[in-house]
């Protein structure tokens, strides 16, 4: 209760000074105008104290206060302490979160066109999706979630997804028949595993650890790296680096907050978002190498995909599903023959 009365206090200390923030105009020198009013931002996300979500957070604060003159801090709140999953980003719609580092699979709620992101075996490489979504495909996106309402600052990296569970070994389409994976909160993610004969189950990321403990869910997909700061390999003991999606972490505000900031504010947020971003992107590569012996080492069996393009196959029909994606789909693709 004393933890989320200190959060409460944050989140109304925060909106109140947001409110004196002044609108002043300004020369853009990165510096604070005289007119300006300090204000104190709240940023969110999933990921623990030692995860990249958390280091790329902290260097986009760093930067900020840099940029600003000292007129902009940004308050770091890792581990969902606020919220994760839809309810971060609807609280970011209600102006009682200022920036949620979210994932597609939340924002696609909000969102639907996000939900091209969400399909399977869409990119090959992190650097390839890295390259598209900070050129045009991204920018659609962005203008995609501005009609909608939300400023879309910057493209961070979540990551390759691989399968978990306490079952068996996960090689093949038909090894996940029957058991009940936890996934995002995602139309894409439920018809994904709903077409490879999995039940799944919709949950924000924080209800997990306790649905595996208690067997309400067999196992759940995510990232190696979530995998091992969650510490799943208490409660899974088949892992398969099975890379069947890969999932980007947008850097989401109010687009009428964003709005609100004077120009200098505005450019500042946007470049400080982009260098924490490619910060957080090669924390993330860095950390790659080092995930699957990190799960070995914890007593976990590791498997890859007997054939990759079995699974492929295998989910086609997810791409008839959503018909509304195949033109952008198609030219992802393209861009990485």
């Amino acid at each position: 209760m004393k933890k989320l009365l200190n959060v409460s206090v944050t989140l109304l200390v925060t909106a109140l000074i947001f409110t004196g923030c002044s609108k002043a105009a300004s020369s853009g020198s990165g510096t604070a105008s005289p007119e300006q009013k300090a204000v104190t931002l709240s940023l969110n996300h999933v990921g623990a104290a030692n995860h990249f979500y958390h280091g790329g957070a902290l260097k986009f604060a760093e930067l900020m206060k840099e940029a600003s003159g000292g007129a902009v801090t940004v308050d770091v709140f890792p581990a969902s302490q606020i919220a994760s999953g839809a309810k971060a980003i609807e609280f970011v719609q209600m102006g009682t979160l200022d920036l949620a580092l979210e994932s597609t699979m939340a924002l696609e709620n909000f969102v639907p066109e996000a939900g091209i992101l969400n399909l399977p075996f869409v990119f090959k490489t992190k650097k390839d999706a890295f390259r598209i979504l900070d050129g045009d495909i991204g920018k659609e996106l962005e203008k995609a979630a501005e009609a909608k309402g939300f400023k879309i600052i910057a493209w961070w990296d979540n990551g390759f997804r691989a399968i978990s569970n306490s079952s068996r070994p996960v090689k093949r389409p038909q090894d996940v028949k029957g058991l009940k994976i936890r996934v995002p909160e995602s139309k894409v993610f439920i018809e994904t595993f709903q077409i490879l004969g999995a039940v799944p189950t919709a949950m924000a990321v924080a209800e997990v650890f306790s649905a595996l403990q208690l067997h309400t869910v067999d196992g759940q997909e995510n990232t190696l790296a979530n995998f091992i700061n969650n510490k799943y390999a208490e409660v899974n003991k088949f892992v398969s680096d099975s890379r069947h999606i890969y999932t980007a972490e947008p850097l989401i505000m109010s687009l009428g907050k964003f709005n609100d900031f004077p120009k200098n504010i505005q450019d500042a947020l946007l470049k400080a978002a982009q260098k924490a971003g490619e910060y957080e992107r090669e924390l993330s590569l860095q950390t790659d190498e080092k995930d699957i012996e990190a799960i070995k080492a914890a007593g976990v069996q590791v498997d890859n995909l007997t054939d990759i393009n079995e699974w492929i196959a295998a989910v086609q029909p997810v791409y008839k599903s959503f018909p509304q994606f195949d033109s952008l789909r198609q030219r992802i693709q393209a861009e990485q023959k």
